[in-house]
């Protein structure tokens, strides 16, 4: 009776996927802003790329090796571009830094992500979008730095 007991327990562990249970209506609390903060929707319903996104980047990812067939919908790069977050400076966070929206849903399922062993953690080459509010008083503190070491520069040879 005891082993009838045990397997039926391992049958179940095995039969009900983590997808059932992982995001059980979880709030996230990332740090910074991203363009994903201010959108009613992901490329799919939140809730099917909580579970699922996985499916739709490998998916994605065959038909761009295997075919050579790119596009932007469920493109890894896409992701990482409206889901990274900008510190007060206007600079990316890696979205798999802690706190941030890959690693915290990873750590909470216990999921290792080797994605970013090959790619990028933060947009490459592209400009924060404008509606993210950046500190500009750190630029303009710099600026004024950098103006006045000119002026004594300058002034050192009167």
């Amino acid at each position: 009776m005891y082993q009838l007991a045990i397997r039926l327990l391992l049958v179940t562990v095995f039969i009900i996927s983590p997808d059932t249970y992982s995001h059980d209506g979880i709030n996230h609390s990332i740090k910074g802003k991203s363009k994903a903060d201010d959108a009613t929707q992901c490329v799919e319903p939140t809730e099917l790329m909580q579970k699922e996104h996985f499916v739709f980047l490998y998916h994605q990812r065959d038909k761009t090796v295997i075919n050579g067939v790119r596009t932007k919908n469920h493109s890894f790069a896409n992701c990482i571009d409206c889901h990274v977050s900008y510190d007060e400076v206007g600079e990316p966070i890696p979205i798999n830094s802690e706190g941030q929206f890959c690693q915290t849903c990873h750590v909470q399922t216990a999921v290792n992500i080797d994605c970013f062993s090959c790619h990028a953690s933060v947009p490459r080459g592209r400009k924060p979008e404008a509606h993210i509010s950046l500190n500009h008083n750190h630029l303009e503190d710099q600026v004024s730095q950098e103006i006045e070491k000119l002026v004594s520069y300058v002034e050192g040879f009167k």
